[in-house]
């Protein structure tokens, strides 16, 4: 496993200001291709959910395509930028909220000081999980990245709070950008 933390942990000064508004989930090309693929993804899995969540929302593409899909979906939306009921970081936030049928963690894990904390406190409002994040990035620089990895540290990570990956989507970006996503959908 090649799990690697990047920078030192950053300040909640610091963190205000990274994330003071929402981000664009379309605003580059290969977001766009991982967007489209998560919730299709998300789709394959939604049966008889009726209520999602997601506190890392950005501008929440994903979570409002599959209301727009879905029609019955009851959204908890949230994000460390202002804008929505919860907000401020999702070690929080999510404790802010009670149980729901699936919860969406896309693009996150990788900006997070625990991420093995935080995937057991999603383990604790939820049965079912879609995941996405950047594996085998080979750029170093990315201000907002704290942790570099494989899909088999996210997959450890999974294990140890209890989920079980039922169906894996590697979104292959190299030599265009810096790393492949990985996205999961998890019970």
């Amino acid at each position: 496993m090649t799990r690697k933390q990047l920078r030192p942990f950053p300040t909640p000064q610091q963190l205000s200001q990274l994330y003071k508004k929402p981000h664009d989930h379309w605003l580059f090309k290969d977001h766009l291709t991982r967007v489209t693929k998560t919730i299709e993804v998300a789709n394959r899995h939604l049966k008889d959910a009726s209520e999602i969540a997601d506190l890392s929302c950005g501008d929440a593409s994903i979570a409002k395509r599959l209301e727009h899909e879905n029609f019955d979906i009851r959204l908890f939306l949230g994000d460390y930028a202002p804008g929505y009921k919860f907000t401020g970081p999702i070690e929080q936030t999510i404790d802010d909220i009670g149980f729901v049928d699936m919860f969406i963690c896309s693009e996150t894990l990788e900006h997070l000081i625990d991420p093995d904390r935080v995937l057991a406190q999603i383990r604790n409002h939820t049965d079912f999980l879609i995941l996405s994040t950047p594996v085998g990035e080979q750029l170093e620089d990315n201000k907002e990245h704290i942790w570099q990895w494989e899909r088999e540290d996210v997959e450890d990570m999974l294990h140890k709070a209890t989920f079980t990956p039922i169906e894996y989507v590697g979104l292959e970006m190299r030599p265009q950008y810096p790393y492949c996503f990985g996205i999961w959908a998890c019970q």
